[in-house]
């Protein structure tokens, strides 16, 4: 018999109805991630992130346009409250990207688009 180990994958820009992929489906149970008032909910639990469509930053920053500083600090706290061992391959692209940030506004916003996957296999 063999166990199934669920992982929790933060889906980043869109909410869970609007999204489909029997490939991701298999590593359910899969949420949004949340932020409010109060930060992150449950952000420690994931192990990985999928972003739901290339504009996702919009969702977190209307004026994303005018500075990276609230996308910024939103990725800092993804990797630093993801699953430690975590190989995820786009938690590894959130890292690269902010161990050596793009220096102007439109190179990091072509940056987070790129975050985005239409094949959405990887988390």
């Amino acid at each position: 018999m063999t166990v199934k180990t669920y992982r929790f994958i933060g889906l980043l820009g869109d909410g869970r109805e609007n999204f489909s992929d029997k490939e991701l489906d298999k590593e359910q149970p899969t949420e949004p991630v949340v932020i409010d008032a109060f930060g992150f909910s449950d952000v420690y639990r994931y192990s990985g992130y999928v972003f739901l469509n290339e504009e996702w930053y919009k969702k977190y920053d209307k004026n994303a346009h005018a500075s990276t500083s609230i996308i910024d600090g939103l990725l800092v706290n993804l990797v630093k409250y993801a699953v430690k061992e975590s190989n995820s391959e786009n938690l590894g692209k959130v890292k690269a990207y902010l161990q050596s940030p793009p220096e102007t506004v439109e190179e990091a916003i072509e940056t987070w688009k790129s975050f985005y996957d239409p094949g959405l296999k990887r988390y």
